[in-house]
């Protein structure tokens, strides 16, 4: 192991990583047990570069904590731990941290300012791998369910002269013609991977773990109508004869041609419906509103309208990525608990930190648990996927 880490990091310097091997050393850096190894190999690369004087320990340490930590002085960028400019590997060692935050960085801010400790803990007795494969269903009209775990590909269910086929990329898809508006429900459970399908009119729709979506085989007559709970993302077909409407209780995301986010979890504080291209309008209860692309609409009581919205930060979940931005270790956790299948619990004291940067979707749980112990965030687990967050 120590020598793959010092191979990994080499071929960081030298640019010549790719990015499966990025992820890899990111995963040996959150690895408590390599962080002397890794120390090491910071020190040997300041050493092959001539400099004069060598790195500390303490600077040794300062750096490694660069890897997950952000700078007090400014919340939104990294910044070289030393104002040497001499020393090109300073320069890659932080980028570094950007590239390995491109991918999967994990940071904490506190109220205090000061870069979070890293915290030496045991490996977790059981670790929870990332999905490894689709665990979602269709619930068709009638009651039959078909699971789409299997990798058999073609024909998988036969409706009213519609076909429920499964296509070579894996996507779910529908072929034919129906005479009869018939419902199916898409449901894509906690600790599955996501799930990408495209409807009768050539829609499409992605949806994340803990959701599902509600949707006529066949859109007949002069609207197309489905409903979501949980996550999901839309690339709807353009047809001005027949809107497009995402239904959630009396919330409803009317479109003709467009792409859009929405996130409607019964255990989040609020909707959110991110607009990425098109436009589209807003309706909850009696209030309305028009989105245009970069906005994001926040329902609660209301409708706030948000501008210079980062559209991809809202569909990183779709490209494999976790992303916070300032947020709590309740909004964290409720993400890992829908990825990794896990129930979560607090103490009377719940850690006050707030979030910011980015992790793989691919790491196993122990990894990322890693990572929040550095930000001082401690907790225990059993069975599995029972998790205690403690107090700080």
């Amino acid at each position: 192991m120590p020598n793959k880490l010092k191979e990994l990091f080499k071929r960081f310097l030298a640019n010549s990583i790719s990015p499966e091997e990025k992820k890899e050393l990111m995963g040996m850096a959150l690895e408590t047990g390599l962080q002397d190894e890794l120390k090491q190999v910071i020190k040997d690369a300041w050493q092959q570069t001539g400099e004069d004087e060598d790195i500390t320990d303490a600077k040794a340490e300062e750096l490694m904590q660069k890897i997950f930590a952000e700078s007090s002085e400014n919340k939104t960028k990294l910044t070289p731990i030393s104002k040497r400019t001499g020393w090109r590997s300073i320069a890659a060692a932080a980028a570094i941290v950007t590239a390995l935050g491109t991918a999967t960085y994990y940071a904490a801010i506190h109220k205090s300012g000061n870069p979070p400790e890293i915290v030496k803990t045991t490996a977790l007795s059981l670790d929870v791998k990332p999905p490894q494969t689709n665990r979602a269903i269709i619930v068709m009209a009638g009651g039959k369910t078909v699971y789409l775990d299997s990798t058999v590909n073609g024909i998988l269910a036969v409706q009213d002269n519609m076909q429920l086929i499964r296509l070579d990329d894996g996507q779910i898809a529908y072929r034919g013609s129906a005479k009869e508006l018939i419902y199916n429900t898409l449901t894509n459970p906690r600790g599955s991977k996501v799930i990408n399908m495209t409807l009768s009119d050539g829609s499409q729709v992605w949806l994340n773990a803990g959701s599902s979506v509600t949707y006529p085989v066949t859109f007949i007559g002069d609207e197309r109508k489905v409903s979501v709970t949980g996550e999901a993302y839309f690339e709807v077909a353009h047809d001005i004869a027949k809107p497009f409407t995402v239904s959630k209780g009396d919330l409803q995301v009317q479109v003709l041609g467009t792409r859009f986010n929405i996130n409607a979890y019964d255990d989040e504080g609020n909707a959110r419906i991110t607009l990425l291209q098109g436009s589209v309008k807003v309706k909850n209860g009696k209030k309305e509103d028009i989105l245009q692309p970069g906005q994001q609409a926040q329902i609660a009581a209301g409708i706030k309208i948000i501008s210079d919205i980062d559209v991809e930060q809202a569909i990183a979940w779709k490209n494999g990525l976790f992303v916070f931005d300032r947020a709590d270790i309740r909004d964290v956790m409720r993400q890992l608990a829908r990825w990794y299948d896990l129930d979560v619990y607090y103490t009377d004291d719940i850690p006050k930190g707030k979030f910011k940067g980015e992790i793989s979707k691919d790491l196993t749980l122990s990894q990322v648990l890693n990572g929040l112990t550095t930000a001082r965030i401690h907790f225990t687990m059993e069975g599995g996927n029972k998790i205690t967050i403690l107090p700080e």
